[in-house]
């Protein structure tokens, strides 16, 4: 039996109609209540990029934990939506970085600048016990400390940290460190520094086991203030 030229025809247009009018995957809307038949077709579709698929799956977590992301939007709309977030979150990202990398580079350029005038040395590290009976009540950490007055002018006061790292750069604790008697002009002064010992925590255990020849020791000056008025640092 043979097919009429115009049912072929007929069946031909039909096909041609049908795959004009199915949606692309990025003109379906969600509502409600239609999420997964929505994520179905999707993936059953090739409208989609690998990239698209993982915008609208992050945009499906966020809906999950907010709300208020997927409903009355299209495919298409929320993987938009949800590249500008991206984006936005990413340009953040690099500002903060920048922010971060601009702040080191001024502290470490202070710190240059008050090494100039003033270093600090630790140049021995011991422990004294708790003893009632001559007023130490708390164990401490007892440290020696060198201290050079490098600049042509008398120093009132300064104030800065003294960081104790391993041989490998890791820090193991750092101490806030202040003097206030005065330094004169190119002076030489040692001085004798304690931190109370709390055997509970772990940086102040490792800062008194470990010897001060198996640590690298940095001054980080912060302040000085000379006699004649005048500040450098912060």
């Amino acid at each position: 039996m043979k097919v009429s030229a115009v049912v072929i025809l007929a069946i031909v247009s039909v096909t041609i109609i049908g795959c004009t009018m199915r949606a692309n995957a990025k003109d379906l809307k969600f509502t409600k209540d239609n999420e997964e038949q929505v994520l179905e077709a999707v993936k059953k579709s090739k409208d989609l990029t690998g990239e698209e698929v993982g915008l609208l799956m992050a945009a499906v977590v966020r809906d999950a934990l907010t709300g208020s992301v997927l409903e009355g939007k299209t495919v298409g709309q929320v993987i938009d939506e949800q590249r500008k977030i991206l984006a936005e979150a990413e340009a953040k990202e690099r500002e903060q970085k920048r922010l971060a990398e601009e702040a080191r580079k001024k502290e470490e350029a202070l710190i240059a600048e008050l090494l100039k005038h003033l270093t600090v040395t630790v140049y021995e590290k011991g422990f004294q016990e708790a003893n009632i009976y001559s007023g130490v009540y708390q164990d401490k950490i007892t440290f020696k400390i060198a201290m050079h007055n490098k600049s042509e002018r008398p120093i009132r006061a300064f104030r800065g940290t003294v960081v104790f790292k391993d041989l490998f750069g890791t820090e193991i604790d750092s101490i806030g460190l202040s003097y206030d008697t005065g330094l004169g002009q190119g002076k030489k002064k040692n001085e004798t520094y304690t931190i109370d010992y709390n055997q509970f925590m772990d940086r102040r255990q490792r800062l008194r086991s470990t010897a001060l020849a198996n640590m690298k020791v940095e001054w980080r000056p912060k302040t000085i203030l000379f006699a004649d008025g005048t500040k450098l640092g912060e």
